[in-house]
């Protein structure tokens, strides 16, 4: 007591912390009832506070959060909640922890830097005033104190449950047929879940399947990739800064084929030999240097998995309705989609001349022949006033490559289009009747464009399929 009325009506500013201290009751139903508050967070509805019952301990609550995730406690004295203040600098460190990994807590607590005099005097002040003990590793401790409480004993106000009908650190894991990570479909009924454990490697790769959830009609699959932080530290390494915008489409390319956790993949089960039909796919993914999803955190905490790792995690829903005989034998296949590769940027050669070009995975010698290089208009009645012009090529390729594999494009984006009553926004290309050989088509300009440089973009299987003896 003696701490909190010191603190409450200190003349210390501890705004530069994040902090003010406010009104000290809260009108908000997520506070637990009894809750006396310790500060506010600048500029929301973000409060700290103490509760009637639990002693010292401090708790953060944040109404704007994921219903069931508003209270947490973090600090398990005042004084240790000061301490917390002293080293990370920012209440929004203390409040944020539980969200994050180690890695981008300590990269967020290293990238504030106090420079300015007020918010060294206050931090002297602090230390100066309160004593508080100095916390060698202040996410391991609120990591640890929020994994050690019981969220069953929070008195709630008897309003909360009409506002959210979750309690606080209550959320279920209940996994339905048809659902992805985010919620339980009430229209199907909740699956039983299975522990599988089953480990395996693909393409030098760690993948594992935790778990399957027998439906009411069909079966579940989960499944995980996971990669080292060290891999994930050095492709955010390269990648990380750079917003996507920014990027070139051969480095968006270039981007996705980096990426540890890039990979997409087409899944097939079968049970006791027979295939059953997929219905959906749902894909979260886990960067231990980002700020990531509610429901990655959330299946991470299931799974008990390391939030310092890099995580692919895959959701997949098989059709498997009526009476069926017992499981005797599933077994799953993963099958990686092509993927995009980047090729060369050039201006085709005329029409009957030809221009040699190597594939970017293969290393193959291959040679472009131009067949035709025309001008083309859609009908300027149907787009009046907006770009109708574009060119078409037709090419031949030896040795041959199977069209579906390889793309032509322009590198332009060509001029813009302005939505009208009469027209969409964009249009898009294509063929009534596609040519039986290989061709391409600009973009769309107002007027014929004299030259046109074009980029190859191939798609290349890189690894070959895995079979998953998911059980016995």
């Amino acid at each position: 007591m003696k701490t909190y009325r010191k603190f409450r009506y200190s003349c210390l500013d501890i705004s530069p912390l994040g902090l003010i201290t406010g009104p000290e009751e809260s009108g908000s139903v997520y506070t637990p009832a009894g809750a006396r508050i310790v500060a506010w967070a600048l500029d929301s509805e973000v409060h700290f506070c103490q509760v009637e019952g639990f002693g010292g301990m401090v708790f953060a609550v944040d109404p704007s959060a994921t219903p069931g995730d508003c209270v947490r406690p973090v600090a398990k004295s005042l004084e240790d909640f000061i301490g917390l203040l002293v080293v990370s600098k920012d209440a929004a460190l203390i409040l944020g922890a539980h969200t994050w990994s180690r890695s981008l807590f300590q990269q967020r607590m290293d990238s504030i830097v106090i420079n300015d005099h007020k918010t060294r005097s206050v931090m002297r002040a602090i230390e100066n005033t309160y004593h508080p003990p100095k916390i060698a590793d202040p996410y391991g401790y609120i990591v640890d104190i929020q994994q050690s409480f019981d969220y069953a004993s929070l008195p709630l106000r008897p309003d909360y449950f009409e506002w959210c009908p979750i309690r606080p650190g209550m959320v279920k894991w209940d996994v339905g047929y048809g659902t992805g990570f985010a919620e339980y479909c009430e229209k199907s009924r909740i699956g039983n879940e299975i522990t599988v454990g089953r480990a395996f490697q693909w393409h030098g790769e760690n993948w594992f399947v935790p778990s399957i959830y027998l439906c009411d009609n069909g079966i579940v699959v989960d499944s995980i990739l996971e990669v080292t932080g060290e891999e994930m530290a050095r492709f955010n390494l390269v990648w990380g800064s750079q917003k996507p915008e920014d990027l070139s489409a051969e480095d968006l390319m270039r981007r996705k084929l980096d990426d540890p956790l890039g990979i997409e993949v087409i899944s097939r089960l079968a049970v006791n030999s027979s295939d059953l039909p997929r219905r959906k796919s749902h894909v979260l993914r886990w960067d231990p240097a980002v700020e990531n999803s509610w429901n990655a955190r959330r299946t991470l905490e299931h799974y008990g998995l390391d939030r310092n790792k890099g995580y692919l995690l895959r959701r997949d829903h098989f059709l498997r309705k009526g009476k069926n005989p017992p499981i005797q034998t599933m077994v799953m296949n993963l099958e990686a989609i092509p993927a995009a590769v980047p090729g060369i940027r050039f201006v085709a050669p005329k029409p009957g001349e030809s221009m040699v070009f190597s594939h970017p995975v293969t290393d193959q010698t291959h040679t472009l022949t131009v067949k035709a290089c025309t001008r083309e208009a859609l009908d300027p009645n149907f787009l009046s006033n907006h770009p109708c012009c574009y060119t078409r090529l037709t090419y031949s390729i030896e040795p041959a490559i199977d069209k579906d594999m390889i793309r032509i494009v322009d590198c332009d984006p060509g001029d813009p289009f302005q939505s009208t009553p009469e027209a969409p926004a964009a249009v898009i290309l294509t063929d009534k009747v596609p040519s039986a050989g290989h061709f391409a088509i600009s973009s769309l300009r107002h007027t014929p464009a004299d030259s046109i440089t074009w980029r190859m973009i191939f798609r290349q299987k890189l690894r070959s399929d895995v079979t998953v003896p998911v059980l016995p």
